[in-house]
């Protein structure tokens, strides 16, 4: 009898509020409305009310409607914000992006939309650097890993792999220290480079015809190869404030070994943590890919001048154009865990995971903020005689679930996803920005594209950083 396959099942985003499914802002500015209301009929009758018509019933808009899934009064913080950064300037820069020398040293590295460099520090122990971010107190290793396949695999390897992987993550969970890990699956150019190379530098006689003829393939038969690559970022916490002395990075790197020991429990294979090289052409390849794939064959540049314009609805960095997309909701339904399966096999650009553990407590606290305002609801809807909706049940059987696990002893994670889309031109940014959209549809998800904050959203999907979107 063969083993049932295994399924994942995720939690719905969740859409509460304080009262009826409205935030505290909603409320204020519907209160408002009826407070115009109310002056207008007692100062002029029911020609005020018709007076004040364009004021009351602007601010009943703002507070009840919805636009693009995001409520209208949401979307004001947002514009005023993209305003202020036209205005300021800062959404067109252009840095050298790489490792920056001081005395013959590599130290800091800069990336554009970043207001400050990061600092790089090396950690014998892991062979590779970690990248140092005053701002928000970590430091921050990459680890490439490869695996041997899943999709293939029988059911019962499937199921062992994905506890593994669970194991991993737990793993993370019980580092206190650990803030954030970053999944980070991309497509690049450049897949065949190391077989072009290896046979131009050992196998090429250009006496032999069938050598020439075989050099002619890999050159000229595939022409915009890729190559497929997963990369694991993880962002501890810095310990003394920031201060970095050398048994401090030791302890971080101890701490960063312990998740790599894990790794082959998922069957999954490190493959070395990052150097100073490595990250920096990992950056390029995913700042500019197009030019990357022009240089795949040269030596590895630390330092590259890349410009960087922001608009509302993309990102051009050097001769690119991206755009980053929010993995707004996971499928709904029990899934196999190769759901994604349509989103990495396709030249999508970068598939970015985030998860951020939280503590027990934290965790059983917000939960059971959620249950309050859920009856606090349901007794609303029960006097006013609203129906409750499948989505709400459906939200509150996902509540019942999490709390459930923690009680049992499991850990919790706070997954975020975003998908970077990027292409050589805006025509074919929207040719690829469609396919990835019927592509996450196939994947039962549902994505929402990040406007308005394209430049932070970029360096949270595409940069293996580990950094949060907000």
């Amino acid at each position: 009898m063969s083993a049932p396959e295994p399924t994942t099942r995720f939690g719905r985003l969740e859409r509460r509020g304080v009262l009826l499914g409205l935030s505290g802002v909603q409320l204020g500015t519907i209160g408002t409305a009826l407070a115009v209301v109310v002056a207008a009929v007692y100062s002029a009758g029911a020609g005020g009310l018709v007076l004040a018509a364009p004021a009351w019933g602007v601010l009943l808009a703002v507070g009840t409607l919805s636009v693009g899934g995001r409520p209208v009064i949401g979307w004001l913080p947002l514009l005023a914000r993209w305003q202020a950064r036209r205005a300021a300037g800062v959404t067109s820069v252009t840095a050298a992006v790489g490792a920056t020398s001081r005395a013959g040293r590599a130290e800091s590295l800069v990336v554009p939309g970043l207001a400050r460099p990061l600092d790089l520090v090396d950690a014998p122990s892991l062979g590779g650097v970690l990248v140092a971010d005053r701002r928000a107190g970590t430091l921050t290793g990459v680890l490439r890993v490869a695996g041997v396949g899943f999709v293939l695999d029988e059911p019962g390897t499937q199921e062992a792999k994905v506890h593994g992987w669970g194991r991993v993550l737990a793993a993370v969970c019980q580092q206190p220290s650990v803030v954030r890990v970053q999944l980070l699956a991309r497509t690049v150019p450049g897949g065949l480079a190391p077989a072009r190379r290896w046979w131009r530098n050992h196998a090429l006689d250009t006496a032999n015809p069938v050598a020439a003829a075989l050099a002619d393939l890999l050159d000229e038969g595939f022409v915009a190869p890729v190559r497929r690559e997963t990369l694991l970022a993880v962002a501890a916490r810095a310990p003394h404030g920031g201060h970095r002395h050398p048994a401090d990075v030791e302890r971080v790197a101890s701490q960063l070994e312990t998740i790599t020991a894990s790794l082959p429990g998922a069957e999954l294979t490190a493959q070395g943590w990052l150097d100073r090289g490595g990250l920096a052409r990992v950056l390029h390849e995913a700042l500019d890919p197009a030019a990357a794939a022009h240089s795949e064959d040269g030596p590895v540049s630390l330092t590259t001048t890349v410009g960087a314009s922001e608009r509302w609805s993309w990102l051009t960095t050097g001769t690119s154009w991206h755009a980053t997309y929010w993995v707004s909701e996971w499928p709904r339904a029990a899934v196999h865990p190769g759901f994604l399966q349509s989103l990495l096999l396709g030249d999508v650009g970068t598939l970015s995971v985030l998860a951020e553990p939280l503590s027990t407590v934290k965790a059983l606290r917000e939960i059971r903020r959620a249950k309050v305002e859920h009856t606090a609801d349901a007794a609303q809807r029960t006097r006013i005689g609203q129906i409750e909706d499948e989505a709400t049940r459906a939200e509150v059987a996902d509540l019942e679930r999490r709390e459930a696990e923690l009680v049992a002893g499991h850990q919790d994670l706070r997954f975020t996803g975003l998908v970077t889309v990027s292409a050589p031109d805006e025509a074919s940014l929207a040719e690829r920005c469609t396919a990835m959209e019927t592509a996450a549809a196939q994947a039962m998800c549902e994505v929402r594209r990040l406007v308005g904050q394209q430049g932070t959203a970029f360096l949270a999907a595409a940069l293996p950083l580990a950094r949060g979107v907000l």
